[in-house]
């Protein structure tokens, strides 16, 4: 009872899951009718079969195949029938958010112009990703770094002496002439304080003045007579001239901002920086994720449900993490030895006793050659391999798994085949330990559901909501 209990919570949460999947990806449910395209990309990194094609940020269709054409990736891909292509059409490759995946997105153009044919081929543009901005950047630097070694160069005079040692001498020489005016200044104020103070108050005088001369000819009078505000314009002049002497010292490499140019090796480690930046955004868009979750009945009134995380870092490569719980087939054991003795009679017995509630794990690491997956690793707790023939397009996998080699049971020999129902909801029929020596085999039928990246994704921003 309390097996039926799980088995029928399980179910209801399946069930609850598959009414939240069907929602969030109602336009990739497979129904409706579909026209076929193609296109050419010259780099295809980070972009996979059954990958989205979507129209102002909507899904609208779907990747069906990658191959190699000549030095170019040729893609076919299909679209909703309702979605109307044009000459004017164009495909463009874009990224989901800073650290997100690739997609292609349809821009429609004018929608008057007639459709296209089946099977035409669709002009495709590179996007603007942080990809491309690491590469901007990496170039930016380098002419920054020509203009350093200029502004290197230019630091000598013919005669190969560096000008900057030489000012830099000279600005000694002026700290120590300032401090002997500053010491002559100071004992030129001791004692001479009303002094100071009255030619302080004439030089108030005096700007008032010059405030009212400024005002007099602020009317444009001042085209008739410009000795009143002559001094004016001198020491405005006088100003320019410093701050283009400030500039100029910037430019020639004086000062925080003009050693940051000269400096060839800051400007390698911020490009090798850039480089490395721009590696891990490649690596981080090209992994993906396949979330599956199952659960069903076992022909020997048993439950069983499976939870497996596969993580894609490469289209061949595959790591799966997964837990399994079930209270069939041949579960975790403690074994004891018992030794009675009556009289002159010694007994020994073995007592086992198995641990039907036991969970088990997946831990393999895979290797995909076309529709076939090998893997190898640990399965259910125990060593073992398995093979995969998967089909993508009909969403179909037969499956051979064989694990605990026990050597007075014989090894367990899974067989399993794998179908879509529809959208993301699975059916699944397993042969269990059909080579067992004890007449022992048995099958389950599961349920359950298959997610991508893509529809993680949609789901936790429907969970965020």
């Amino acid at each position: 009872m309390n097996e039926l209990k799980v088995g029928l919570l399980t179910l209801a949460a399946i069930a609850s899951l598959v009414v939240v999947s069907l929602k969030i990806t109602a336009n990739k449910s497979g129904f409706g009718e579909y026209i076929e395209y193609r296109t050419i990309l010259n780099d295809a990194s980070g972009i996979y079969e059954n990958g989205s094609i979507k129209v102002a940020g909507i899904v609208a269709g779907r990747i069906k195949t990658i191959d190699l054409s000549g030095s170019q990736a040729l893609i076919k891909f299909e679209v909703l029938k309702q979605i109307k292509l044009t000459r004017f059409s164009v495909l463009r490759i874009k990224t989901v958010g800073f650290l997100g995946d690739k997609y292609l997105d349809i821009f429609l153009g004018n929608p008057d112009a007639p459709r296209l044919k089946e099977g035409s081929m669709i002009a495709a543009e590179a996007g603007a990703g942080f990809e491309e901005l690491g590469k901007d950047a990496s170039e930016i630097l380098k002419d920054v770094k020509e203009i350093a070694k200029a502004v290197r160069e230019s630091l000598y005079d013919e005669n190969k002496r560096n000008v900057v040692k030489d000012i830099v001498g000279s600005v000694k020489d002026f700290t120590k002439n300032a401090k002997d005016i500053s010491e002559s200044i100071k004992r030129l104020t001791e004692g001479n304080e009303k002094k100071i103070n009255d030619t302080l108050d004439d030089i108030k005088r005096l700007s008032s003045q010059l405030a009212y001369e400024t005002d007099r000819y602020a009317d444009g009078s001042f085209m008739n007579d410009m000795d009143g505000i002559k001094p004016i314009i001198k020491n405005v002049n006088k100003a320019v001239a410093d701050l283009k002497d400030i500039v100029a010292d910037v430019k020639n490499g004086k000062g925080t901002v003009g050693k940051l140019l000269r400096d060839e090796e800051v400007i390698d480690q911020v490009n090798e920086t850039l480089s490395g930046v721009n590696r891990l955004m490649n690596r981080v868009n090209n992994f993906k994720t396949d979330v599956s979750l199952f659960a069903g009945f076992n022909s020997n009134d048993a439950s069983r449900t499976e939870f497996n995380l596969d993580l894609i870092p490469s289209p061949e490569r595959i790591f799966r993490l997964g837990v399994v719980a079930s209270d069939y087939g041949r579960n975790p054991y403690e074994e004891t030895r018992t030794t009675t003795t009556t009289g002159s009679t010694t007994t020994t017995e073995n007592i086992r006793e198995e641990d039907v509630t036991a969970y088990r794990f997946n831990l393999q690491i895979g290797r995909r050659l076309d529709n076939w997956v090998f893997r190898g690793g640990i399965i259910e707790s125990s060593g073992g391999l398995g093979v995969d023939f998967i089909m993508p397009d009909s969403g179909f996998m037969a499956t051979f798994e064989t694990f605990d080699f026990d050597q007075d049971l014989g090894p367990f020999v899974r067989l399993a085949t794998e179908f879509r129902l529809f959208n993301v909801m699975y059916a699944r029929i397993q042969g269990e330990d059909l080579a067992s020596k004890d007449n022992n085999q048995s099958y389950t039928v599961s349920a359950g559901l298959r997610f991508n990246d893509e529809d993680l994704a949609a789901l936790l921003g429907v969970l965020a909501n």
